[in-house]
């Protein structure tokens, strides 16, 4: 798998669980279309 600065190999079966879980998590947690787009317009009116 590629960091931003690294690449790192995860070879061992708990890594490779570990990963997926984590993986899981962010693709449920994830937008798109209108709710990205209301989820980036609600940061930048915080910001403002």
């Amino acid at each position: 798998m590629e960091t931003l600065t690294a690449e790192i190999n995860v070879t061992r079966p708990r890594e490779v669980a570990d990963h997926a879980k984590a993986f899981a998590g962010l693709a449920q947690a994830a937008v798109y279309g209108d709710a990205a787009r209301a989820l980036t317009r609600a940061a930048i009116d915080a910001l403002e």
